[in-house]
């Protein structure tokens, strides 16, 4: 197995792909991507962007709590969602369409970058088409690099010289100017430690990235806080390593942000004054530290799969009281010291303690049994407690602003609330409503009993009719699926291709059979296999066999249990194989597959 620095050094290399490149001779600036930032395809920029320095706010995030000192980071998302009709809809066809409704359903703002970045001819290098969990694996890198398409594009950015970055649908900042500044390079003497080596490898030791200068930085920050959300929103049909650090990337770049500004006040103090004289800049440095800690905090869930073992290391890091200090003397706003803290402490650095209070409650929800669901709060006040609770009672170990459960029973079904307190008094949220519904079961087979003809049954479908004049009996109505019964070598097959959604908590596939033979003894002759094939016809496995031993002279009910292939499109296969002696015939009736 491939160690959790190996797989980080992977997706390194995969970034370094798309974020190296060379520079480009048609401008200045050189080429955050490999086939050109600047593209003109990178879609188009919205009237209201058209002003220096601009922050747009439409809804949710309002930059204008930042100067009364209230501002906390949330954006609008539901993990939850149920997409498993998504995932079962998709092939390497629909995969704009498949990513923009999935977000659509759980995170608007990755809907919105998708549909900004339809046209751009690159978008789909950075996609992984071959299956849906593959997609979903693949959206950290493509959500990464489509940020830079987006925040780089020509009207946009000017490289060094000011630039942009998307935050969410509603909220971005436009055109900031950067003064140029120096090689980032220039912080590796402020890297004590090797937590974030494999990125800084990329970043910092690499001859090209390494000269790159506020602009990069600010450009990887802002990547990996939209390369984190992209993968932590379908985070559960990830398989494999292709987000395996996105928590990684965006502490290790917010530190980098960090050690920017400390050697530009210690080395650069002319620089240091002018883009401490930015006020949007100022505003972009607290809104991205609260947002990475947002999306650090909500996606510990996922901790293994979406980070590595360096990411408490990388948390120490961002908290240390000379990083955080550093960006309180560039931004004049006062940070909060815990990641679980989302809100700024107050405009102008003051440390005036304030109440607690609630911006943001937590919203009624309703899932069915098995799926994951989250609550959250949104709150402002110095040093602030959470204490979660479920019909008034207190949740032992709930004490940050969210509350999940992992997969909901039916007696999680009740009311919560959350108590939000500090020395100053306390106050407690609405009560968010849990509806927990019972799975409800569904036939995935269909035309299971043979009475609708063959469709859509495929193989030897000639085995499907009534055939009352041989003396077999179907177990229920006229109809059949009669395989064997030659008495002379022979194979037969019968399939159905059926998609059991990742969402059921069981399937189950039931069948009645009987197996008449003409065959004596105790050998096994004829045979029939039931098999899981993929869509394109591998074996997956084999759920049982039977022979000429089970002859009996009724039907009997068999259940067989297909769990193991939850969120698979496969292949239901019976293979029939009898030899050249006496005849066998295997009668099939009354077949279901029960998701629930």
């Amino acid at each position: 197995m491939k160690s959790q620095a190996t797989l980080a050094l992977a997706l390194a290399a995969i970034l370094t792909q798309g974020c190296g490149g060379q520079a480009d001779p048609t401008t200045s600036a050189p080429r955050l991507l490999a086939h050109g930032s600047q593209s003109s395809q990178a879609g188009k920029v919205p009237a209201t962007h058209s002003g220096v320095s601009q922050l747009r706010a439409l809804a949710g995030i309002n930059p204008d709590d930042i100067d009364k000192g209230t501002f906390c980071y949330a954006e609008t998302h539901n993990r939850t969602a149920d997409i498993s009709d998504i995932k079962n809809n998709f092939n390497a066809n629909n995969w704009l369409q498949t990513i923009t409704a999935m977000y659509g359903r759980r995170w608007p703002s990755g809907q919105a970058l998708a549909q900004a970045q339809a046209n751009d001819q690159y978008f789909k290098q950075f996609v992984d088409t071959s299956s849906f969990n593959k997609l979903a694996e693949s959206m950290m890198v493509a959500i990464h690099e489509e940020t830079h398409m987006w925040d780089l594009a020509a009207g946009r950015t000017e490289w060094n010289n000011y630039t942009s970055s998307w935050i969410d649908s509603t909220y971005q900042f436009m055109k900031m100017p950067l003064h140029d500044g120096f090689a980032r390079k220039e912080i590796l003497p402020l890297i004590k430690d090797d937590a974030s080596a494999s990125t800084d490898g990329v970043y910092l030791k690499d001859a090209q990235q390494g000269e790159y200068h506020l602009q990069g930085v600010t450009a990887e920050l802002n990547a990996s806080l939209m390369g984190l959300p992209a993968a932590l929103m379908v985070a559960e049909y990830i398989d494999g390593v292709g987000a395996s650090n996105s928590r990684d990337l965006a502490l290790t770049n917010m530190s980098y942000l960090q050690l920017y500004l400390r050697i530009a006040k210690q080395n650069y103090p002319a620089f240091w004054q002018k883009i401490k004289a930015e006020p949007q800049l100022r505003k972009y440095v607290l809104v991205q530290f609260l947002r990475m800690s947002y999306f650090v905090k909500m996606s510990e869930s996922y901790a293994a799969k979406l980070g590595s073992a360096n990411v408490p290391r990388l948390i120490e890091r961002v908290y240390a009281p000379e990083n955080l200090a550093i960006l309180e003397e560039f931004s004049g706003y006062k940070f909060p010291t815990r990641l679980d803290d989302h809100c700024m402490g107050g405009a102008g650095g003051g440390d005036t303690p304030t109440a607690p209070a609630i911006t943001s409650q937590p919203q009624n929800q309703t899932v069915t049994v098995g799926q994951p669901v989250s609550f959250a709060v949104v709150a402002k006040g110095s040093d602030l407690r959470y204490q979660w609770r479920k019909n008034g009672a207190p949740l032992a170990g709930a004490a940050s602003p969210t509350y999940t459960i992992a997969a909901a029973a039916l007696a999680d079904a009740g009311t919560y609330s959350v108590l939000v307190s500090n020395t100053l008094g306390s106050v407690a949220s609405s009560d968010a409503l849990l509806t927990v519904n019972a799975q409800s079961s569904v036939n995935l087979l269909q035309n299971g009993g043979f009475e609708n003809g063959v469709t859509p049954w495929q193989g030897t479908t000639a085995a499907i009719g009534d055939f009352t004049s041989y003396g077999y009996q179907a177990h229920l109505g006229t109809k059949l699926a009669w395989l064997g019964g030659h008495g002379a070598s022979a194979t037969e097959t019968l399939y159905q291709q059926i998609s059991i959604p990742a969402t059921a908590g069981s399937a189950q596939l039931r069948f009645y059979m009987r197996v008449a033979t003409a065959e004596s003894g105790s050998t096994a002759r004829d045979k029939l296999s039931l098999q899981v094939l993929s869509s394109s016809g591998a074996v997956l496995g084999t759920l049982a066999s039977y022979s000429n031993l089970q002859a009996s002279s009724a039907y009997k009910l068999y259940t067989l249990d297909m769990s193991a292939y939850k969120g698979k499109t496969v292949r239901v296969h019976f293979k029939m194989v009898e030899d050249a002696q006496r005849q066998t015939s295997f009668l099939l009736d009354e077949m279901s597959l029960i998701a629930q």
